[in-house]
């Protein structure tokens, strides 16, 4: 068996934007900030999965998201505070525990619960163009062998 790797993404991926320019934000926005870091992860995926191919290394680079997971993002205000209030009321009926999130790509109401199912990634994720660039670029600060 090949070894794999799982990337943990997000349907806030779906409203996430790579932006070269501001990679390192000087003022912290909690939803923009998981938006932009969970569209980044699934790239990191395909990426991955691309460069293993190309030199044969055989690991398999998979993808899921969670759905919607009772965590403290929306409820220390990740949102606007009419939606933090009503979300954090009902989190624990309308969204999975964390650690069950972890587990799949939910099925029902738009990928936010249900059961595991594969999913089409956003159309962001699949610009391999920019997934180059941003592996490169992260490649930067870190010291890596080849």
């Amino acid at each position: 068996m090949n070894p794999r790797v799982m990337t943990l993404g997000s349907i806030a991926a779906r409203n996430g934007a790579i932006s070269f320019d501001g990679l390192q934000q000087r003022r912290y926005k909690p939803m923009q900030t998981c938006n932009r870091s969970k569209l980044a992860c699934i790239m990191f995926a395909f990426e991955l999965s691309r460069r293993s191919k190309a030199s044969g290394r055989g690991v398999e680079s998979l993808g899921a998201h969670p759905g919607v997971t009772r965590t403290d993002l929306i409820p220390n205000g990740a949102a606007r505070p009419s939606i933090n209030g009503m979300a954090g009321r009902f989190q624990a009926f309308l969204f999975h525990p964390a650690w069950d999130g972890a587990c799949h790509g939910p099925d029902k109401m738009g990928g936010t619960r249900g059961y595991r199912t594969q999913e089409n990634p956003p159309k962001p994720a699949l610009d391999s163009a920019v997934a180059a660039r941003l592996w490169e670029t992260s490649l930067g600060p870190t010291d890596v062998i080849e």
